[in-house]
């Protein structure tokens, strides 16, 4: 039996990328056969097909930093993970594929009503933060961080680990809809922000008026962003602001 993967033959464009075919066999000891239901497509995976970065597998490789699948078949010695449990695994390479085959410590489990296409997309995101933020930055309760591209992946990652670990929070965006994702955050309530938008490109409002959009529990104030750019803060069990730059 064949599966298929994805291959990156040369450095470049999405033209680049082959359908390969491979022999489907059967897991070593102490691996599980994982059959991928979702792979996250991110910017490393492009920057890699590129060679942009610094650590870019020699080609020909398979990208895909993350999936989600359902372990197809056990090898001999595995005993924390059955074949039908839904799981996840972070590979750096090796994603773009109908199956992968991963050791046992590898994977984690995902509770089955997540949609696998919505789940996959946490791996890479919420790795990264909380590595920059428990493992390089060592953060305690009460520090102030800076998070920039705050509406992001890892961005939105940032905020929910920071929020967690009762940081204060400053976050900056260069969207509009960046800033309106800010202001909703983490829950929305009664009430709102004021949003002008000339934070939009170009500057002006067409309409010449003010938006209302709601705040978030940490969210309290009046944002009057003068350009494209905004930020956004977070306080530990108080109230946040969010103001132009």
């Amino acid at each position: 039996m064949k599966y298929k993967r994805i291959v990156v033959t040369k450095r470049g464009p999405p033209e680049n990328l082959q359908i390969a075919e491979c022999d489907l066999r059967d897991p070593s000891a102490n691996e599980v056969r994982v059959k991928v239901l979702a792979a996250c497509v991110c910017l490393p995976d492009v920057q890699a097909r590129y060679g942009l970065s610094p650590f870019a597998p020699k080609v020909p490789f398979v990208p895909g930093h993350a999936i989600v699948g359902v372990v197809d078949a056990a090898g001999p010695g595995v005993t924390q993970v059955a074949p039908g449990a839904k799981v996840a695994a972070y590979l750096v390479v090796g994603g773009y594929a109908e199956y992968v085959y991963l050791r046992e410590n590898q994977v984690v489990p995902v509770p089955p009503s997540l949609n696998p296409a919505e789940a996959v997309t946490l791996v890479l995101n919420y790795v990264t933060a909380y590595q920059a933020l428990h493992r390089s930055a060592k953060v305690k309760a009460g520090d102030k961080v800076l998070i920039i591209g705050a509406s992001g992946g890892c961005g939105t990652a940032f905020l929910e680990l920071g929020r967690l670990a009762n940081l204060t929070m400053y976050g900056i965006v260069s969207t509009l809809r960046g800033i309106r994702f800010l202001a909703l955050q983490p829950k929305a309530v009664p009430g709102g922000l004021g949003l002008p938008l000339s934070a939009a490109p170009g500057g002006q409002d067409p309409a010449g008026h003010q938006r209302r959009i709601p705040a978030s529990r940490s969210s309290a104030g009046q944002c009057t962003p003068r350009k494209r750019s905004s930020r956004w803060e977070s306080r530990p069990g108080g109230a946040g602001t969010a103001g132009g730059e």
